[in-house]
């Protein structure tokens, strides 16, 4: 790690803490932000589900990520459908090779809550759009509820659990009862570089969608 990243990463976190301080629960922002002050660079699988408020599971997949501040990650959809989902900071491909169809847009507000955005943005921007609360740790377990500050938020809550200082669950709760759960499995906080990873090449004769960004109401 370079001296210049270094000073980079502890003034990003200085600047994120104090953001966090200002707006909501100190101690719980400086605790995650200490977490996440470590994960540049994240890779594992993962299985997810959306279940609906009465606890029934609506649908399952399960695949394997790839995430890097800022802002870069490679989210691979294994089954039951094949899916790949690629952002460089930028610009969002998602491909879907049974249709053989590329959505292509740029980043924006709807990004916020998924996944793969939450684990490669920056720190200071993920404190600066949420409040944080913590709740008591026990064995190794640390867990984390955050609220967005937007009034216009496509989602409740979002709950991040860490065990032994590593993400291992995601929870996005919606506002009609419904939650996205993610349970990330064999978690590595490094992986070998390689320029492709972030990157989408758009098959020959696919269909390409492309859609303009949306952002919130208080730009």
């Amino acid at each position: 790690m370079t001296l210049k990243r270094i000073l980079f990463g502890g003034l990003a976190l200085a600047l994120a803490i104090s953001v966090a301080a200002a707006n909501g629960n100190a101690s719980a922002a400086e605790r995650l932000a200490e977490h996440m002050a470590d994960l540049e660079q994240l890779t594992a699988g993962f299985d997810q589900r959306l279940v609906d408020g009465r606890g029934i599971e609506l649908r399952r997949t399960r695949g394997r990520l790839w995430a890097e501040r800022p802002d870069r990650f490679r989210w691979e959809v294994e089954a039951p459908f094949a899916e790949l989902l690629i952002g460089d900071g930028e610009t969002l491909w998602l491909w879907d090779p049974d249709l053989e169809q590329v959505t292509v847009r740029p980043y924006d507000d709807r990004l916020q809550a998924t996944p793969a955005r939450l684990l490669s943005g920056a720190v200071e921007d993920l404190l600066e759009a949420f409040d944080v609360d913590h709740l008591a740790a026990d064995a190794g377990r640390d867990r984390f509820t955050l609220w967005p500050r937007a009034g216009d938020a496509l989602f409740e809550r979002l709950e991040f659990i860490f065990e032994d200082g590593r993400p291992s669950h995601l929870v996005i709760h919606d506002g009609l009862g419904q939650r996205t759960e993610v349970q990330l499995l064999d978690v590595q906080t490094q992986f070998d570089a390689d320029a492709d990873r972030f990157r989408f090449e758009i098959p020959e004769g696919a269909d390409v969608l492309y859609e303009e960004a949306e952002h919130s109401g208080d730009d």
